[in-house]
């Protein structure tokens, strides 16, 4: 995949998995959460296919321009600056790329 700075985007988060990080509370981890959320994989494929590039997320109240710096089942995170911004995907309206 041209322009895609790993060997391939589907072994930083695979679709339909999700690993807690390390510093997640143990409490969380001992709970192991379980839900269902509406999935849109073409969107979330374009999405992976823009990691570490800067882009403008139109969300429902305005834009936030910055790099995308991680990709998940149900949000984004959007960096600005040194401020990691997680959005919910069903707040996201569309995205664009940046030159």
């Amino acid at each position: 995949m041209q322009g895609f700075p790993h060997d391939s985007y589907r072994e930083i988060l695979p679709p339909g998995q999700y690993a807690y990080s390390s510093g997640f509370p143990a409490m969380m981890k001992n709970l192991s959460p379980t839900y269902t959320i509406a999935a849109e994989p073409v969107f979330l494929d374009h999405l992976l296919m823009n990691v570490e590039k800067t882009i403008v997320v139109a969300t429902t109240i305005g834009p936030l321009e910055g790099k995308l710096t991680g990709v998940a089942i149900d949000h984004i995170q959007l960096t600005v600056g040194n401020v990691n911004h997680h959005i919910r995907y069903q707040h996201i309206v569309y995205y664009t790329g940046k030159p």
